[in-house]
């Protein structure tokens, strides 16, 4: 089973989110842009450890757009109703998720069911005296409301909800929320009789030697005679010291887990990032005793923003195992604001989550149109890049490393700000831009591309190829495609006569005396293009060229600022 579907009405900035998702759905997006409110709707859903209080909302978590503008404008007065629908599949060969949804379902081939949550006002048939309308939550099954869903059918679709500034310590300390106490009660109920006997005899043993020291009866006296000095003797505690109680069952439920091995350290002395670490493992351990032991037929875990505390790579290998480990009966959702985690997804699972004007816009990345082979190729790239692209506001779509390391030079020395322009440039290592294209435009990030001219027009030639594959007409530099006239390392040397004598002084630092000689007896006449890049190559490439003269200021090519320009816009 999984998550297909999730539809947001009304509730806070999501005031008409319609979001089809993947397995291991990764949510990104800047801050306010809904993550957090995104999976407190689906809480609202199937959280069942949420009370009913929990699920009555309040005025504020309207959406703030449905206000006619009067300040006392009240959407509950106005009857606004909010809404939050989730959808289910891939449970035809799930027997217990599928009798336990039998209610819910609205289509049976293949099967989906669908669970929604409802904020709405009660129709009492009279109005209220004092003016206010009734609310009421209600979650019910399949197109009627009026089959609401017993808690208990929540629980057996087990909802795990992960908050990002989760105190694990304390957690793991609590017996009422630690995942420990899945796998100790489990242990308890398996032991024999026999083997609890034997416990039971070694700890009575235990806890009698030790109350045999004098200073420990010392200690058990003075409390008790201490409590009837207090209270007198017929209202005196019964006290009595033990390491630990005699009953075996109790005594496993009371185990604590230690670190750093036969240094047994409690829990305070490891760093917070190996605690969460740890905590993972012990709810994956405790959902799989779960399902065995059929408590609950699926688990939907929510994770918020994980990353706080933990290293990139322990980031990547724990989210790798989470996101792509193919389990029937866990469905994932995650939010985050780190390139390690979303690296490491599916690419088709990538969801973006946007502020436009107050409320909040979704795009799914697995409506580009991209062939298998394709969808290689933007994996690989997410993860040798730690999907920055992903993160970007907009997106400067350039060949290769050079373009990637002197574009924000040019674009600084020209006054402009990336960083403030929320420009990225990233480098696709080739001219196959159509792929990131529309990886782009299915996650709603404004792109534009910058690619070489090349011999015999090729440049043009690609960009016209890229906007005809886009199904659109005209000329590229109106798509956001701009093409140079030679290539980028040697369109920049004739960009401004002032560009001349870094790109030269850069080549003669890194050549030899052999190639400085060269390179004088090019004298004030610019060198053509094919021995200026087979210079170049001699001492040491384009990649180190172009990491060298990114310490000069010097002058952009025209269509490198038509590409800035068009993207700032």
């Amino acid at each position: 089973m999984r998550i297909d579907h999730v539809r947001v009405k009304n509730f806070r900035n999501l005031a008409d989110v319609d979001l089809v998702i993947q397995p291991g759905a990764v949510i990104v997006g800047e801050n306010r842009a809904g993550k957090s409110n995104l999976l407190h709707a689906v809480r609202l859903v199937l959280d069942p450890t949420l009370s009913g209080s929990d699920r009555h909302l309040r005025r504020e978590d309207f959406w703030d757009g449905l206000s006619d503008g009067a300040d006392d404008w009240d959407p509950m007065a106005a009857r606004e109703v909010i809404e939050i629908s989730v959808d289910l599949v891939d449970f035809d060969h799930e027997i217990a998720v599928l009798t336990a949804l039998s209610d819910a379902l609205v289509q049976q081939q293949p099967m989906r069911a669908r669970l929604t949550y409802r904020f709405a006002p009660v129709d009492t048939g009279t109005d209220e005296a004092d003016g206010k309308v009734k609310y009421r939550a209600i979650v019910f099954g399949g197109d009627n409301d009026d089959l609401q869903l017993a808690s208990d059918l929540r629980g057996y679709l087990y909802l795990v909800f992960l908050h990002a500034l989760r105190d694990v310590e304390t957690d793991l300390n609590s017996w009422r929320r630690s995942p420990l106490r899945v796998l100790l009660e489990a242990a308890a109920d398996t032991v024999s009789e026999d083997d609890l006997g034997v416990v039971r005899e070694a700890m009575k043993e235990a806890n009698d030697k030790v109350n045999q020291l004098e200073e420990v009866k010392q200690v058990g006296s003075s409390i008790s005679e201490r409590i009837t000095d207090i209270v007198g003797v017929n209202q005196a505690l019964q006290t009595e010291l033990a390491v630990a109680p005699d009953d075996p069952l109790r005594l496993i439920r009371n185990m604590r887990l230690f670190v750093d091995g036969t240094a047994h350290r409690h829990l305070s002395t490891t760093s917070v990032g190996t605690l969460n670490v740890l905590y993972f493992a012990l709810l994956e351990l405790g959902m799989e005793q779960r399902l065995r032991d059929l408590d609950i037929a699926h688990v939907v875990m929510a994770v918020e923003e994980p990353e706080a505390h933990l290293h990139p790579h322990m980031q990547r290998l724990l989210f790798r195992r989470l996101l792509t480990d193919d389990r029937t009966a866990r469905s994932v959702l995650v939010t985050t604001q780190s390139p390690h985690i979303a690296s490491v997804a599916s690419p088709r699972s990538l969801v973006v989550l946007r502020n436009v004007d107050g409320r909040t816009e979704a795009a799914a990345a697995h409506t580009a149109e991209l062939g298998d082979a394709e969808w290689d190729d933007i994996s690989r790239y997410l993860d040798a890049t730690r999907a920055e692209l992903v993160f970007a506001r907009r997106v400067l779509l350039v060949e290769g490393y050079a373009e990637q390391v002197l574009v924000p030079q040019l674009a600084e020395a020209a006054g402009m700000d990336l960083d403030k322009l929320g420009i990225t440039i990233c480098a696709i290592h080739g001219t196959h831009f159509k792929t990131y294209v529309r990886f782009c435009q299915a996650l709603g990030i404004p792109w534009a591309v910058i690619t070489d001219g090349d011999a015999e027009d090729a440049g043009i030639t690609r960009a016209q190829r890229l906007v005809t594959a886009l199904g659109e007409s005209g000329a590229p530099e109106t798509h956001g495609i701009f093409v140079g006239t030679t290539t980028f390392e040697y369109d920049l040397l004739a960009a401004h006569p002032t560009n001349r004598e870094p790109c030269f002084a850069v080549l003669r630092a890194l050549g030899t005396r052999n190639t400085g000689a060269a390179i004088d007896a090019w004298g004030a006449t610019p060198p053509t293009q094919d021995s200026f890049i087979d210079m170049i190559d001699k001492v040491g490439g384009k990649g180190r060229y172009a990491h060298r003269l990114s310490q000069h200021r010097l002058h952009a090519p025209d269509y490198v600022l038509r590409a800035l320009s068009y993207l700032a816009q």
